[in-house]
C-alpha cells in the first residue's frame, strides 16, 4: 500500500471516529427532566410534569429544551443564562413575575436549544413545568386573553372561596391542576376526597373526561392554574 493511500485511509478513519465521538457527546446531553434541578415528578404518555427549583448561587447543568412546555411561576428570581458555546447573559434587572403567572414556551419545538442557568438572586427560582412531547406540525397559536392556548396546551383558571368547592370540572383532554399559593385544598371525585394539597407547586393529574371539584379548606380564597394537555 503506497503512502498516499495509507494517509487517505487514516484520515477517513479519524473523520469517522470524530463524528462518532461528537454523536456520543450529543447523546450524553441532559434532557430537561434529567438535569438535577429539574425534578421529574410525573409521566403519562407524552406528558411530563417537572418541579424546577434552582437555589441561590446554584448553577444547573447544560440541558435540552426541545418539546412544547408550559410553565407556572411559583417563585421568580433573577437568573443568568448561557447557551452552549456562548457567553453568559446578564441576569437583570427585570420585573419579577408573580406567583401563578404562566409562560408559554411551545416555541421550543421550532427552535430547540441547549443551555444552563445560574441563580444570582437571594431566593430560589421555582416553577412547575408541564411538557407535551406530542409531535405536531402546527406552530403555537399565540396568547388569547393572556392565557396559554396553542396546539399543545390550553390554560384555565379556577378561583375557589375559602371553605367552598368549585363547580364540577370536566375537560376533553388530560389536565394538570397546579396550586401556586399556600393553603389546604383537595380534589373531590366520585364522592371521594384525594390529591390533598397545601404548599405552592402542589399538583394533581386528571385523565380526560373525569369529573371533579376543587375543595378549598383554607381560611382564604385560592386560585388554581389548570393546564390542559392536548392529545
Amino acid at each position: 500500500m503506497n503512502s498516499l493511500i495509507r494517509l487517505l485511509l487514516i484520515s477517513a478513519t479519524v473523520s469517522i471516529c470524530s463524528v462518532s465521538i461528537a454523536g456520543a457527546e450529543e447523546d450524553k446531553r441532559f434532557e430537561m427532566w434529567e438535569e438535577p434541578s429539574h425534578q421529574l415528578v410525573f409521566v403519562d404518555g407524552p406528558a411530563r410534569v417537572l418541579d424546577v427549583r434552582i437555589a441561590p448561587g446554584v448553577m444547573s447543568d447544560f440541558h435540552k429544551h426541545r418539546f412544547a412546555t408550559a410553565y407556572v411561576i411559583i417563585q421568580d428570581a433573577l437568573v443568568a443564562n448561557q447557551y452552549w458555546e456562548d457567553e453568559w447573559s446578564a441576569s437583570g434587572p427585570r420585573e419579577l413575575r408573580d406567583a401563578g403567572v404562566t409562560v408559554d414556551n411551545a416555541n421550543y419545538v421550532a427552535k430547540p436549544y441547549y443551555h444552563r442557568v445560574r441563580n444570582e438572586d437571594k431566593k430560589t427560582f421555582h416553577v412547575v413545568a408541564v411538557i407535551n412531547e406530542r409531535s405536531v406540525e402546527s406552530h403555537p397559536n399565540g396568547i388569547n386573553d393572556a392565557k396559554i392556548d396553542n396546539a399543545w396546551f390550553r390554560e384555565h383558571r379556577v378561583s375557589v372561596a375559602a371553605g367552598e368547592n368549585s363547580e364540577n370540572l370536566k375537560f376533553d383532554n388530560d389536565i394538570v391542576v397546579v396550586q401556586f399559593d399556600s393553603g389546604p385544598s383537595h380534589i373531590i371525585e366520585n364522592g371521594v376526597a384525594h390529591s390533598f394539597k397545601g404548599a405552592p407547586a402542589a399538583f394533581s393529574w386528571h385523565p380526560d373526561g373525569s369529573a371533579f371539584r376543587i375543595a378549598n379548606t383554607a381560611t382564604k380564597g385560592l386560585e388554581f392554574v389548570l393546564i390542559e394537555v392536548k392529545d
